[in-house]
This record gives structure tokens, C-alpha cells and sequence, in this order.
């Protein structure tokens, strides 16, 4: 898929970006997710099935459904509840964008804990899809190249920058739909970017890593003004292979 820079250009700065007043993750998003961790640790199935819309959507990441609506949700959590004796989760870290809500988690599940993380979306007051991350094994550092792509983007260094990433890095806004697509594609966008845009600048305000997923999100000032965006960085072989854009 090809894009010129105007229409990419304008999908990256309307649909990704998001003006803010506020970094604090402390949403009407956030409380709505907030609701459903107390009613989830008490074990009170009925008080965790009310934060959730009739019709929620819960998948793998990026887009592997695993099960549709409220009666679904209420079946595999009671017998969760019912295979597990102990079970509980807790917030180690939250970040929000509109209604948008990412949250990193420790988990303990009878005498196993593990760390997770859940992307949710909300609307009308109730969660209306989670998509659960899996902490995928690694034997490079992700943050070493998604920090020096940082550097270069920020430094208009177009040559660097590019080499951060695969041959056939794909660009994607969240769960799957492809925006840009090989080193050619983002030499075109982000060349000209960095090319007329001079007050470019992105700046990490929060962070998550798990397993080869680096998932920031950035203060960006671009002409003037000052904006949010959330991206997932997936790290493979010492290169970034794909980014997922959360709108």
C-alpha cells in the first residue's frame, strides 16, 4: 500500500495524534477500567461483568478474537474463578489516549505471577474490547533501537532513522490496518517530514516493555503545537519490524 505524504500526513496527524490538556493518566477512560480490577479481585463476577459492554470484544493482540459478547465473558470467567482458588491483579503502570486505555499488569494466579499487558477501549461508560499482549521471549534489547530511532527522528537524520528498521517494516494503525509499508515508503513520509515540519520533536512520557514490545507514549511538538500519540514497537532480530498506532 502507497501513500503520498499529504494523505499520510493527514491519517498520522488526525487519526494517531491527540491534542491534550493533561499527561496525568487519569481519564474518564481510565476510571471506567478502574471499575472492573476491585469487582475482579474480590472474585464478585456480577460487579466485573457490569463495566463491560453487552457486545465486548475480546482478542489477542494484534486482532485474534478470542470471544464476542457479555454471555461469553461471564462463561470463561466463572470458570476461571471456579479452576482457581486465588486470583489477583494489580497496576503497575497506565497510560490513556482518548478513549483508550493501556494498562500494564502483574497477575497472580494461585502461586504463578506474571506480568501482562491489556489494551482496552471504552465508550458509554463500559469497557467495549480488551486485547490482551503476550510477553513474547527476546535475546536483543528493544529499547536500544527504538531509543536510537528516537534520537534520529528527533535529530532529522533520515539515513539513521530508517536503518532502525526491517527491510519490510510495516506500519499499522491499531489492530491491523496497514499504512506504510517497506524502507522506500518511509523514506518518502518521514523525509519530507523532516524536511519541512522544523520544530519536529517527540519526547517519551510513558513506557512499557514486555518481552520484544516497546510501547511509548510520546509528547510530540510539531509547527506549534503540542500533541499525544501512542506506538507499539515490535523488535525483531535488532530492528524494529513493526509499529501499531493506537488512534
Amino acid at each position: 500500500m502507497k501513500l503520498t505524504f499529504k494523505v499520510f500526513f493527514f491519517l498520522f496527524s488526525i487519526l494517531v495524534f491527540s491534542q491534550a490538556d493533561t499527561v496525568q493518566e487519569n481519564s474518564a477512560s481510565a476510571k471506567i477500567v478502574q471499575k472492573h480490577i476491585k469487582p475482579f479481585n474480590n472474585r464478585d463476577l456480577d460487579s466485573f461483568l457490569g463495566v463491560f459492554h453487552e457486545d465486548v470484544l475480546v482478542k489477542r493482540f494484534p486482532n485474534d478474537t478470542m470471544y464476542l459478547g457479555k454471555n461469553m465473558l461471564k462463561e470463561n470467567y466463572k470458570k476461571f474463578f471456579e479452576n482457581n482458588k486465588k486470583s489477583h491483579v494489580s497496576i503497575l503502570n497506565r497510560m490513556t489516549l482518548k478513549n483508550w486505555v493501556i494498562d500494564e499488569e502483574l497477575g497472580v494466579v494461585n502461586n504463578s505471577t506474571n506480568r501482562h499487558i491489556t489494551i482496552y477501549n471504552t465508550g458509554n461508560e463500559k469497557i467495549k474490547s480488551m486485547t490482551f499482549v503476550s510477553n513474547r521471549k527476546t535475546t536483543s534489547n528493544p529499547e536500544s533501537i527504538v531509543n536510537k530511532q528516537l534520537l534520529a527522528y528527533n535529530n532529522r537524520e533520515l539515513d539513521n532513522f530508517i536503518e532502525t528498521y526491517s527491510n519490510d517494516i510495516k506500519l499499522y494503525f491499531f489492530p491491523n490496518q496497514l499504512i506504510s509499508e517497506g524502507h522506500d515508503s518511509m523514506r518518502k513520509q518521514y523525509g519530507t517530514m523532516f524536511e519541512t515540519i522544523l520544530d519536529l520533536n517527540a519526547q517519551i512520557v510513558n513506557r512499557m516493555v514486555l518481552g520484544n514490545k516497546v510501547i511509548d507514549k510520546e509528547k510530540v511538538l510539531y509547527n506549534g503545537s503540542i500533541f499525544y500519540a501512542i506506538a507499539i514497537y515490535e523488535v525483531n532480530d535488532g530492528k524494529i519490524s513493526k509499529v501499531t498506532f493506537i488512534q
